[in-house]
């Protein structure tokens, strides 16, 4: 979803209704009577958004810690739902033993909260996997000006960055899309520059001195349009058939980059190097 010049996720659309959600419920309760819950809902989500970066950082140790600095980058969207809602309940609990007249409201509010946030997460999957069932039968091209059908993209496990040389957080996230594309040939890692010309792309591949394969040149935005993407860089996962597994909206670290590679990697594929 965009707002202006703003992309959001559907991850963190669904975290804002599941809040929405908790502190309409805790207005609610407040109204009849019931202690005020909101301030006691805002740090029992903080608690459980500080627990779902922990447990996330701690299960994807070997990659953060190649960049120290990308642990406190929440943009890159590296959280385990299942901590946080986790962490949500184990707050809620503390809360409520140490201040009973809260309990019931705060424990309304986390049950329709996680409740409002599975469900939300639930609908924008299906939406998202019906809405892109598979590749567009789009013609683009290559550096050299040759066209290439992305519907022949079909057959392995293929990663689509939309990028653009102007693009701050594309420029930091290309050097871990190029190590992870040398060391994972089972996959197949696709360059899609966004509006802008081969001479371009050619001169700033050549004064970063990057070494990419399946650059292509999409002058028109048609990936951008087709898949809905208003900012960058926007990240496509696909698996085998085409079809649109995971969307990530700004710069991947090779934590979260190596969490959906995992999604999409046939089972036999082989470990990355």
């Amino acid at each position: 979803m965009n707002i202006g010049p703003l992309a959001l996720s559907s991850a963190l659309l669904a975290l804002l209704f599941g809040i929405i959600a908790a502190l309409a419920t805790a207005g609610f309760l407040a109204r009849r009577g019931y202690a005020d819950a909101g301030n006691a809902l805002y740090l029992t989500l903080g608690l459980g958004l500080l627990g779902a970066r922990a447990a996330y950082v701690t299960g994807w140790w070997p990659q953060y810690v190649q960049q120290p600095s990308s642990m406190l980058n929440i943009r890159d969207g590296g959280f385990d739902p299942i901590a946080g809602a986790l962490g949500l309940v184990v707050a809620a609990l503390l809360i409520g033993w140490r201040k009973p007249s809260l309990r019931r409201p705060l424990a309304a509010g986390v049950t329709v909260g996680i409740a409002a946030w599975a469900f939300a997460g639930l609908v924008a999957y299906k939406l998202s996997t019906t809405t892109h069932p598979g590749l567009p039968a789009l013609l683009l091209s290559d550096l050299d000006g040759r066209d290439v059908a992305l519907e022949k993209l079909r057959g392995q496990p293929t990663v689509i960055n939309l990028w653009a040389t102007w693009c701050g957080p594309c420029r930091r996230e290309m050097p871990v899309l190029a190590e992870a594309q040398r060391a994972m040939p089972q996959i197949r890692f696709v360059f899609a520059d966004q509006g802008e010309s081969a001479a371009a792309v050619k001169q700033f591949m050549q004064v970063q001195r990057l070494a990419l394969d399946n650059v292509l040149i999409d002058g028109n935005l048609q990936l951008s349009n087709h898949y809905n993407a208003r900012g960058y860089p926007t990240t496509l996962f696909l698996d085998t058939d085409g079809r649109l597994r995971d969307m990530h909206i700004g710069e991947l670290s090779r934590a979260t980059l190596a969490d959906r590679l995992q999604r999409i990697r046939s089972p036999d594929a082989a470990a990355p190097r």
